[in-house]
């Protein structure tokens, strides 16, 4: 009998994450917040060893809008992770050290001004899931993953996400033998 989740390579990741980052300094950049989360995609590949460990490669992206004094804010943050996981019958368990880039956006709208500046640093993201449903070929679960960028506190773009994991399977379950 296998565990929760079964052997198999793709799942996508999909949810609402928070960022928590500093604005640039700059005179036409006041009043910066973040009022809403944003978009959260995720791609991850796994193999198992056995029943409970796993290695996983994976490429996120998030996009969030936030709002300055006089005008907005973009932010995309992309991150490639490599690491390594534990399965258990409803958790799951991974941390994964990578890279990410983030790039930011600003325009005040009063000035005609607008700023744009990237941040690119290591990361290292912690993931739990919490299995709703896991059969044979197919998995769903909730997940709360939070990374956090190794720079300066004015160059992070620290981000906690919540979401739904799925893993879409095409393949037909096995049929039992059947002996006339």
């Amino acid at each position: 009998m296998g565990m929760g989740v079964p052997p198999s390579s793709l799942i996508l990741s999909l949810g609402a994450s928070r960022i928590y980052m500093q604005p640039a300094k700059d005179s036409s950049i006041n009043g910066f917040r973040l009022p809403k989360p944003g978009i959260y995609v995720k791609l991850s590949g796994e193999s198992y060893f056995n029943a409970r460990d796993f290695v996983h490669v994976d490429l996120n992206m998030s996009i969030n809008k936030g709002v300055i004094d006089n005008g907005y804010m973009k932010e995309s943050r992309l991150c490639f992770n490599y690491g390594f996981g534990r399965t258990y019958k409803i958790a799951k368990f991974s941390i994964s050290p990578g890279l990410c880039y983030s790039s930011v956006g600003y325009e005040n709208t009063l000035t005609k001004k607008s700023y744009i500046e990237t941040r690119f640093a290591p990361s290292l993201g912690v993931q739990s899931d919490l299995i709703i449903f896991s059969s044979d070929y197919r998995y769903i679960g909730l997940f709360v993953e939070g990374s956090l960028m190794f720079a300066t506190p004015s160059r992070w773009v620290h981000q906690v996400t919540v979401g739904l994991a799925w893993k879409p399977s095409f393949r037909k379950p096995e049929k039992d033998i059947y002996l006339p």
